[in-house]
Parts: C-alpha cells; sequence; structure tokens
C-alpha cells in the first residue's frame, strides 16, 4: 500500500486526458497535487471524440474508472471498413470484436467532452483542480517550483508537469530554463520538433440511421482522407483530413486557419462519400461544433529538465488515425506516477533531493520514450496511408488491405504490451487472460513490440 507523502507536491497544468488521468493516479498513490487548468470548464465543447484502446482501458480499469465509462457512454467499434472516396467498399473486417474477445476490454468511442466530465466527476477530491487559473510563469529554484497565474494566484510544489497540450505553456517554459541553466544548445532540437503535413476538420453529426454503431469507415482519395466511427444513438463521429501545400516545421511557423478556410474546403469536397449514402457535406451540415486545425506531429528529444516534466501532447502528439493519443497519454501517466511512487517510497518520508527528483524524471523518460517514439511513427504512416500519400501506400491501401485477423495479432501485441501501474492490482477482468498473461511476462512493465511480434511498418 502506498504511504503518504506529505512533503511532495505536484502541481498539473492542464486539464486535459493526460492532467485527469494523473490527477486519479495521484490520489490513488496519495500524493499531494494541485490541477491548475486555464478554461473556465473541465470538459469544453469542441466537437472532438476520443478512442480509448485496451492498452488505456486496463489502466483506467486500475483506477475504478473504466466501468462507468463501458456502461454508460461508451461505443465498442465492431466492424472497419476501407472505401474509395465515391463509398465504394474495398475491404471490411471485425478486428476490434477479435480483439475485444482476447483482451476484453472495448476499442471504445465516446465524445472527448463526456470522457473528460466522467473523469472529473469520478475525482473523490475535486478540490484540487482549479479552473481558469491560466499559467503564466514558472519560477524554478534548487528547492521549488512557483507557478504564476494571470489572476496573481501562485502554487508552490516540487515539480510541475505540464499536460497542456501540443501549445505547452510548460513546455516551453521547460525548454527556456533549460537554455538558460544547461549545456549550449541543449533545445535547438525540439524548438522544431513540431511539424505539420496535413490539416483537419472534425466534429460530431446527427444521428444517422443509415449507420451502424460499432462501425468504423475510412475513405481515401490522393492527398484526402475521412475518418468516421458510430457511436450509441447512430452518431458520426468524424475527422476530415488534407495534405497541405508544403511540410511545416516549428511550432511558429504552422498556420492557423479560419472558418472561411474551412468552407472553401468543405465546397471543394461536399461531394466526398465516407459511406455510401453520407457525405462530407451532409457531415458538416449536421455538425453543431465543428474544429478545425492544423495536424501537429511531434516526438521531443527532452520530455525533462530540472523540475519541469511534460507528458500527452505536450511531448509525445501523434495524429488521430490509428487512435492513440489519448491512450499514449494514460501510459505515459501511469509510468510517471510508478517513478515517482518508487522515489517516494525509498525515501522513507525525507524530503526528496533535487538530484533524485531529476533522475526520477528522467527514468520515466527513458522509460517512455522508446515506444511513444514507435507509436508516433505508426499513427504518421497510416495518416499517410489513408491518404494515398506515395505510389507504396496507394497500393497498400486500394489493393492489399492487411486482413483483419492480422490487424487483431498487431494490435493485441501493441496493447498487451503496454505499462500499468504497478502500486495497484491488476484488474479481475484479466486476472488469467492467456493474452494479457503471454509468457508469463511482468504486466506492468513498459515493453516495445517486438519487430517478430507486430510487422515492419505495419498498417492498422
Amino acid at each position: 500500500m502506498a504511504r503518504s507523502t506529505p512533503k511532495f507536491k505536484a502541481i498539473i497544468v492542464g486539464g486535459s486526458v493526460a492532467g485527469l488521468t494523473l490527477a486519479h493516479m495521484f490520489e490513488r498513490a496519495k500524493l499531494d497535487y494541485v490541477l491548475l487548468e486555464a478554461r473556465d470548464t473541465i470538459s469544453p465543447s469542441i466537437g472532438a471524440s476520443i478512442v480509448i484502446m485496451p492498452n488505456g482501458a486496463r489502466i483506467l480499469d486500475q483506477l475504478g474508472l473504466y466501468d462507468v465509462m463501458r456502461e454508460k457512454f461508451m461505443t465498442g467499434m465492431r466492424r472497419t471498413f476501407t472505401r474509395r472516396s465515391d463509398g465504394r467498399v474495398l475491404s471490411s473486417n471485425e478486428w476490434p470484436t477479435m480483439v475485444e474477445e482476447r483482451l476484453q476490454y472495448l476499442c471504445g468511442i465516446c465524445e472527448r467532452r463526456t470522457f473528460l466530465r466522467s473523469m472529473y466527476d469520478q475525482l473523490r477530491d475535486q478540490s484540487k483542480v482549479r479552473t481558469g487559473k491560466k499559467v503564466v510563469s514558472v519560477q524554478h529554484s534548487d528547492s521549488s517550483v512557483t507557478v504564476v497565474c494571470q489572476d496573481g494566484s501562485e502554487f508552490v510544489g516540487d515539480i510541475v508537469i505540464g499536460a497542456d497540450g501540443i501549445h505547452s505553456f510548460i513546455r516551453q517554459e521547460m525548454q527556456r530554463f533549460a537554455e538558460e541553466n544547461g549545456p549550449p544548445g541543449v533545445m535547438d532540437r525540439d524548438k522544431t520538433s513540431i511539424t505539420a503535413e496535413y490539416n483537419c476538420f472534425f466534429g460530431i453529426s446527427s444521428s444517422n440511421t443509415s449507420l451502424t454503431p460499432g462501425d468504423s469507415h475510412t475513405a481515401a482519395e490522393i492527398d484526402h482522407s475521412a475518418l468516421l466511427f458510430v457511436s450509441a444513438g447512430n452518431l458520426p463521429q468524424w475527422f476530415f483530413f488534407s495534405k497541405m501545400p508544403r511540410r511545416y516545421i516549428g511550432a511558429s511557423n504552422i498556420p492557423r486557419f479560419t472558418k472561411a478556410d474551412m468552407d472553401a474546403q468543405v465546397a471543394q469536397y461536399s461531394d466526398f462519400h465516407v459511406t455510401e449514402d453520407v457525405t462530407l457535406k451532409y457531415l458538416v451540415d449536421t455538425s453543431e461544433k465543428i474544429s478545425y486545425f492544423p495536424l501537429e506531429e511531434a516526438n521531443h528529444e527532452h520530455w525533462t529538465f530540472g523540475r519541469f516534466v511534460c507528458l500527452g501532447d505536450a511531448i509525445h502528439k501523434m495524429t488521430p488515425n490509428m487512435g492513440q493519443g489519448g491512450n499514449q497519454a494514460i501510459e505515459s501517466a501511469a509510468v510517471l506516477t510508478n517513478c515517482l511512487l518508487e522515489l517516494l517510497n525509498a525515501s522513507e518520508g525525507k524530503k526528496a533531493q533535487a538530484k533524485e527528483i531529476e533522475e526520477t524524471l528522467l527514468r520515466y523518460q527513458d522509460l517512455r520514450q522508446q515506444r511513444a517514439r514507435m507509436i508516433v511513427g505508426f499513427s504518421a504512416d497510416l495518416t499517410r496511408s489513408d491518404a494515398l500519400a506515395t505510389l507504396a501506400h496507394t497500393l497498400r491501401f486500394l489493393f492489399k488491405p492487411p486482413p483483419g485477423g492480422f490487424v487483431a495479432d498487431f494490435s493485441t501485441e501493441l496493447f498487451r504490451s503496454a505499462p500499468s501501474l504497478n502500486f495497484l492490482p491488476q484488474p479481475s477482468r484479466i486476472a488469467d487472460n492467456e493474452f494479457w498473461n503471454e509468457d508469463g511476462e511482468d504486466l506492468s512493465r513498459n515493453r516495445v513490440p517486438k519487430e517478430k511480434d507486430v510487422g515492419t511498418k505495419a498498417r492498422l
């Protein structure tokens, strides 16, 4: 059982999937924390979806959160279809059903706002979550960090955790501090780590009875693709991707888009079919809220420096085609919590020193970086495959789609090789599961699937 650690406090910045997951983990581990969210609400309505795969679901199950989500608002994927942009079916399979039968967790789709609200509602002590707290500076000393908010409030802790997304202010403050206190050029590479080659607009549309809950559809033509998940109530949750005129390097160089930009693109591709009966124009016209963004990608070299540490989209940003962004944030939160708890349990109630904290945060980075980099790469390749980016991608998508059994095998290994929480028992639903317990391996450790397990450059 984790002991109380009153001499350690973490400041989490960002009420994201990563931030709220950490809040639950710290609560269960009895690690003191405060979570600062810039918005006035913990669950903004931006028309976004989230996919929770078994690697994330197992950790949520350890925390006692999964059953509520599964029963109340999560829809399991059942069948997948690939199509041309005129709606014609190229292939279909039931790999999500096969994975669920093996691992006992849904490949589940839900609205992000609903997911975040459930995460918040299930916290035992919601007073530790502070909304309307936009961070404007971080002061780093040998003994602590002080986080200053726009409203003048200040919070002092032992570490500050950036869970504040792709445009992470905490990552920027970490990079600034490293440049001032680290070796020359230490952050040069990370300043240009964020790139964008595609843009995306997405939303959740009105119920459509021609669609079947649990189905997902990927439609493609050169430089464009669409992804549609059908959730309970026949609700289409969808994305439309387009290749931009060039690849942008560095966050400051990536363009922002206006509604006029989106309207022009919708008009150009209004007849793009996501299914036989559903077009892009229909999805846009029946969506209450649509968001339009460049599709950033990043895997930073430095996840931590001093008392700063980052996770989730702030440090490993992947495209959404593979449905792994939220799951990788959950994995990173688990490994970070494991590492911090090991440090504090070993300290026997004494205050952890700066060097010990830095070594612990570097251990978290070392444990997570290889697997995160691999999945960022898989997601990038899938995005380009769906958009027929090269001749090889086109031939593979149109003429050699992988069979459902292969995709199920790939996914099973990817999910079962994920880390979990060391200080909580494994969920009872997988206690005797041969897939989770294959080879008698320690389920809590962070593995990277071997090439013999998943194949080289495999496509989900």
